[in-house]
């Protein structure tokens, strides 16, 4: 399955491949092809996933983070900054990723 290089420079092992929901706010948030690392006790969020997989756009500022609709310009989520990591609010994992 591979590994996932954190920025520490250390490899984790992918246990497998699935799908989840995130909840944000009042929606929830399909991913697909999510990486299960189990040595990684947060759960970290891709950019690119999130731009792909749900046709939204992230704004970064200094201190805050916010994921819009692409069409709507709508805030759908928000973060704010915690040192080098932006942490989104309301964000905790709907459903545990299952292989696809």
């Amino acid at each position: 399955q591979g590994s996932v290089v954190t920025g520490d420079g250390s490899h984790h092992t992918i246990s497998h491949i699935g799908n989840a929901q995130i909840s944000m706010g009042r929606s929830s948030i399909p991913l697909k092809n999510v990486l299960v690392v189990p040595s990684v006790k947060k759960n970290i969020i891709s950019v690119s996933k999130l731009i792909d997989d749900i046709h939204s756009f992230v704004e970064f500022t200094p201190s805050s983070v916010y994921v819009k609709d692409a069409r709507t310009k709508k805030t759908f989520a928000e973060g704010t900054r915690k040192g080098d990591m932006y942490v989104l609010e309301e964000a905790p994992m709907m459903s545990k990723p299952h292989p696809s």
